[in-house]
């Protein structure tokens, strides 16, 4: 049977073993807080980013095809022309 002391120590032990714990979920959720800002900055984020690309893909896409399109016209001309 466990004697006061060894109670004691166990308890000690724990309360320990909590605290440390409890700093390492404190870091955990500074480190979820800093990846949480940088995917959701409006500015600088993630996701910004993919909404710049998305759009910039979309302007590039519509700019090829009027490039297409002239390159289609101007065969077309000098075959017939």
């Amino acid at each position: 049977m466990a004697t006061n002391k060894d109670i004691i120590k166990e308890v000690a032990l724990m309360e320990q073993r909590i605290d440390s714990m409890e700093d390492k979920l404190d870091k955990v959720v500074a480190k979820l807080d800093m990846l949480t800002e940088k995917v959701l900055d409006p500015d600088l984020g993630v996701v910004a980013r993919v909404n710049r690309n998305t759009s910039t893909r979309k302007v590039m896409s519509k700019s090829l095809w009027v490039i297409y399109v002239a390159l289609v016209g101007l065969i077309v001309k000098m075959f017939l022309g």
